[in-house]
């Protein structure tokens, strides 16, 4: 990640870290995120949503999807963090 972009992501795992403990730290951050807040994340991200699709499978929605924009999002926004923290 460069300059301003990877100081705005890590500030969202930070954040993480400070008010959430536990395994799924991350996961339970994103899951009280606003979708507005997600797309704030993903908007930040250098990696762009290509490379995350490309990347993992969870990021990839396919033709017969039946998960929701929102879970999507969150998914997209996990992968984000995650990758930001070195997972």
């Amino acid at each position: 990640m460069r300059g301003s972009n990877q100081s705005f992501v890590w500030q969202h795992v930070s954040k993480a870290r400070e008010t959430i403990k536990g395994d799924n730290q991350l996961a339970e951050y994103v899951a009280r995120l606003r979708i507005s807040e997600c797309a704030e994340i993903l908007a930040e991200s250098p990696e762009g949503l290509p490379f995350l699709a490309a990347r993992r499978d969870e990021c990839r929605v396919g033709s017969k999807e039946t998960r929701s924009f929102e879970e999507v999002i969150k998914v997209w926004t996990l992968s984000v963090l995650s990758g930001a923290e070195g997972g």
